[in-house]
């Protein structure tokens, strides 16, 4: 009790001296109002709880989907549900963040302070650290033009570098895309976004995609195809959109992806301004890692600006742990590098060190930059494009990309977010990556000069 009066009276203070602030939409606050401030936190036990996380049980050493592992894993679950019952039957906990994998944690938000102190004060009983997760931005496109109307006859085609003949982005088809392969492969591409406009008359989801999708977003709609963002439905378009067949839009407009048609996830977790936080992060990965098979792609086309040296700060290894074994199981992670045209060590989670994995992980795991092509076979290095070898794998085309659009339009873009998402098209093909040609960005003051691969579709 003693803790609890002396929050309310520092409470009382900081609400004395601040009587106009509100924080009912903050992410992760500091005490302000006790009725509107919210707290988000995650919860990690430790090995004194007695928990034993799914990567140590010998259920599970032979995978995830075996009977004794998902009794294990549900039985994980509950006992963590019931702790924090225990503690405050009025918290609300959504199953699908609690996490038993890596470690057995719990993301918890909406809080009250209340609620909070309730944590907090039950850490030591029940043997878990409490922490704050981090705020994470959508990655704002370097360029993007309004949204672009359905037409009857597409117009400005060479402004908007569109192909009508073959209904695909003219930097798509530069590198090989716009066509499917021979077959339709049964891996998928999980988009890490701001969701997914399904009712796109270019995209489509399979009934076990749609099944697979999940929102794991700030906010109650809970719904993975819906984008108020936009962002992801950019996304899934370069990937894996294809152009309606159906005679309304026969003459019109219509975007075929690297690969049409390709199985795509919808992961959310950007809601409609673009925010989202670590915590979330932390659980679509673990949720990702849970279901994905080898050779599925996961794209990260998101980001955030961190100092330089900072890349390995323990507030992010957790999230490399999970990009850590989403690759060990045969997963590859593509990742954009970022549109601040500074060097790639400064973007998380671009910035990953490759060094001293093995080479079955680093053949998994990409950070993507962006190459401007003006004309068909001239490659400059894009202005904005983040540089630096490492982290920089590849690039892409990543300028005035013609894509889709939520509520069935469609939209021109540029930035990194873009060629990631090529990226993830090309390692869709799964008939290797080549090369279409080599180019130099040239050195900062006092820097090398690499140079940097354009990736396409086949060797």
């Amino acid at each position: 009790m003693k803790n609890l009066f002396s929050f309310l009276v520092i409470g009382f203070i900081f609400i004395s001296c601040n009587p106009d602030k509100t924080s009912s939409e903050s992410e992760s606050v500091w005490p302000g109002s006790l009725e509107k401030e919210v707290y988000n936190i995650e919860l990690e036990f430790d090995e004194s709880s007695g928990f034993v996380p799914l990567k140590n049980n010998p259920n599970c050493k032979n995978g995830l989907d075996g009977k004794a592992c998902q009794s294990d894993a549900l039985e994980l679950r509950n006992s963590v549900l019931e702790i924090i019952k225990k503690i405050d039957d009025s918290i609300q906990v959504d199953t699908m963040h609690i996490r038993v994998y890596l470690d057995v944690s719990v993301y918890l938000d909406g809080l009250t302070p209340l609620q909070y102190l309730k944590i907090e004060d039950n850490a030591i009983v029940h043997h878990y650290v409490v922490s704050q997760p981090f705020e994470i931005q959508a990655r704002r496109p370097i360029m993007q033009t309004d949204y672009i109307q359905q037409a009857r006859r597409p117009i400005m085609q060479e402004q908007f570098r569109y192909d009508s003949l073959s209904k695909t982005s003219m930097m798509v088809k530069e590198i090989g895309g716009g066509q499917p392969g021979s077959s339709n492969p049964t891996h998928r591409v999980w988009i890490v976004d701001s969701g997914i406009d399904s009712t796109h008359q270019d995209l489509n989801f399979g009934q076990s995609e749609a099944a697979l999708s999940f929102d794991f977003s700030i906010g109650n709609s809970k719904n993975p195809f819906e984008d108020g963002y936009g962002h992801g439905t950019f996304l899934a378009g370069a990937i894996g959109g294809l152009a309606s067949s159906k005679p309304i839009f026969a003459e019109g407009y219509g975007i075929n992806g690297v690969f049409p048609l390709a199985k795509m996830v919808s992961i959310k977790i950007f809601n409609e301004t673009g925010r989202t936080n670590s915590g979330r992060v932390t659980s679509a990965l673990s949720y990702i890692f849970s279901s994905a098979k080898s050779g599925d792609v996961v794209n990260l086309s998101w980001g955030l600006n961190i100092s330089s040296g900072d890349c390995e700060a323990n507030q992010y290894k957790k999230i490399y742990e999970w990009i850590d074994k989403l690759a060990i199981k045969g997963v590859y992670v593509v990742m954009s590098a970022g549109n601040e045209e500074q060097e790639s060590l400064t973007n998380f989670p671009g910035c990953i060190d490759l060094a001293s994995q093995p080479a079955s992980v680093k053949s998994k795991i990409f950070t993507i930059g962006s190459v401007e092509v003006p004309i068909s076979g001239s490659y400059y290095y894009s202005f904005f494009s983040n540089y630096g070898r490492p982290s920089i794998d590849y690039l892409t085309p990543g300028e005035d990309i013609f894509t889709t659009a939520p509520g069935g339009k469609y939209v021109l873009v540029s930035g990194t977010s873009l060629s990631a998402a090529i990226f993830s098209g090309i390692l869709y093909h799964n008939s290797g990556v080549g090369t279409l040609a080599i180019i130099k960005r040239g050195a900062v003051p006092g820097g090398t000069n690499p140079d940097y691969p354009i990736a396409k579709v086949g060797n």
